[in-house]
């Protein structure tokens, strides 16, 4: 049932449950009232002496009318119960969510159906006491009967209702300042020790010529274990709820989230289990966050770098490899197809190079409209980020010619140092890198879409390699906005392409992205 939330429309399970609920209702007051009997039969055999006894209206006549009082209680009280019952929980048999007004008739059903036991055992000594008026004491014994057996049926009714209630509090708040666990450990004090001491004390009172030492260690020994049990089970109450909280705190130490401890108890364990609830929720809040975010960039561990430095450092100097990849053709694309299709070529272009990037051990730090800054060696260092760069940078154009309907792209590669950190403002930054370099791939990757390979890598980057049999010289170029020329170079298997369906000839000046 606790796994079992109904927010409308009834399941075999509720209905199942719901009715399975009423009638162990009647049971455990069949059971309870039965108990009681028994402790009031064995308090005429046994408490009472023979002369007592003698004092006792018609034993014949207790018995018929105890007798008929009993079956006047079953059948009207246990049929009135039984009907409260259904009436409080209609809502789970039609698989309905239950309204404030039949929370509360739930709520107060174990105390409802133990005070209309007590009246009844009341009425019992009251009876017992007029029929007996040379014995009126025996009212008093009644009357403590009447006590153990409510007490005992109120704590069984409550662990008994525990599965609805955590159907009805699926999607409701506890009631506010409810306690249950002192008045829990009281009730059981009171039927497990209290009761039976005051019995003993008693004894002058109700029989003083029954005070034989026999007497006073059968009501001794009776007395303790029934203590012992009842607090056993007090106790088990207690510790069930508080297992359940263990075993799901494990959970969430042991990484699992989907925690969901049942709210079935509407004090202070209830509460304990609905902050373990609102924790894993919580966690797991956090956890979809982080995982949003690191799909946003890209990188695991970026997200617990963020936590560690936030923007209000510097950054760190180290030496990366720099890969800039932007597609051929693509404003003349975008005027001649609609948006839609744009952005469709978009994503199959960043699932290639995200891809490639990735195999190589690299980083797609950011896109920029049609195209992508790659890093390798940053945030995590890597000794060998330049072979990472070239694995990936002579990869690319192969996989992107062989994906379909894709414009051609150039490629630029470039090695050096650069600041790397977040930048930004509190409300909004990001992981990057700055330095020459990054500009350097950026002018690359321009050039690189008007030679044939569609790629060109800094001599910085070459010479930084261990792996340089795919590359060769290509000379010298100047680089727009830099006063040196930069010595590149270009695959060595790299051959004059036919321009791609979309993309404009290798040997025409390509347009720049680049500011």
């Amino acid at each position: 049932m606790a796994e079992e939330v109904v927010t409308g429309g009834a399941t075999p399970g509720s209905t199942a449950r719901a009715r399975s609920t009423v009638r162990g209702v009647v049971r455990l007051q069949i059971a309870a009232n039965g108990l009681g009997a028994l402790a009031a039969f064995s308090y005429f055999r046994f408490l009472l002496s023979p002369q007592a006894q003698d004092g006792l209206a018609d034993n014949n006549l207790n018995l018929l009318v105890f007798t008929s009082y009993l079956a006047a209680m079953v059948l009207l009280a246990l049929p009135l119960n039984t009907l409260f019952v259904r009436r409080a929980m209609n809502w789970v048999r039609e698989g309905k969510t239950p309204t404030d007004r039949q929370r509360k008739l739930l709520f107060s059903l174990p105390l409802a159906e133990t005070l209309t036991a007590l009246i009844s055992w009341i009425g019992a000594a009251i009876l017992f006491g007029v029929i007996n008026h040379d014995v009126q004491r025996v009212s008093l014994g009644i009357l403590l009967a009447g006590v153990v057996t409510c007490t005992l049926l109120y704590l069984l009714l409550e662990g008994h209702f525990r599965p609805v209630y955590a159907l009805a509090l699926a999607d409701a708040d506890l009631p506010a300042d409810r306690r249950d666990v002192l008045p829990r450990l009281m009730l059981a004090w009171l039927m497990g020790s209290a009761v039976p001491l005051i019995s003993i004390g008693l004894i002058p009172v109700i029989s003083p010529a029954s005070i034989e030492g026999y007497r006073l260690s059968g009501i001794a020994a009776v007395s303790l274990v029934a203590g012992v049990v009842v607090m056993g089970l007090a106790a088990r109450s207690v510790a069930r709820p508080l297992n359940t909280i263990r075993d799901a705190l494990r959970d969430i130490e042991q990484g699992d989230l989907n925690v969901y401890v049942p709210i079935d108890d509407l004090g202070e364990l209830g509460r304990l289990a609905e902050g373990v609830n609102d924790l894993a929720a919580g966690m797991r809040e956090q956890e979809l966050l982080r995982e949003l975010f690191q799909r946003q960039v890209g990188q695991a561990g970026l997200a617990d770098l963020a936590i560690d430095q936030g923007i209000s450092g510097t950054g760190s100097k180290r030496e990366v490899t720099v890969l800039f990849v932007d597609l051929r053709g693509y404003t003349r694309f975008s005027e001649s197809h609609p948006p839609e299709d744009v952005v469709a070529m978009l994503n199959r272009f960043f699932r290639v190079v995200v891809a490639e990037v990735s195999r190589a051990g690299g980083w797609v730090n950011k896109f920029e409209g049609d195209a992508a800054l790659c890093l390798f060696g940053a945030p995590q260092d890597q000794t060998d980020h330049a072979d990472r760069a070239l694995r990936a940078a002579v990869s690319l154009p192969t996989a992107l010619e062989a994906a379909d309907d894709l414009l051609g792209a150039g490629i630029g590669v470039a090695s050096g140092e650069v600041i790397a950190g977040f930048v930004g403002t509190p409300e909004r930054f990001e992981y990057t890198v700055i330095g020459d370099v990054v500009n350097l791939a950026s002018r690359l990757c321009d050039e690189a879409k008007a030679v044939p390979s569609g790629v060109l890598a800094s001599s910085s980057t070459i010479l930084a390699a261990s792996q340089r049999e795919a590359w060769v010289p290509s000379g010298r170029l100047t680089i727009r906005g830099r006063q040196e020329k930069a010595a590149v170079y270009t695959l060595r298997s790299a051959q004059k392409r036919r321009s791609r369906r979309y993309g404009t000839p290798w040997s025409s000046k390509p347009e720049s992205s680049a500011p």
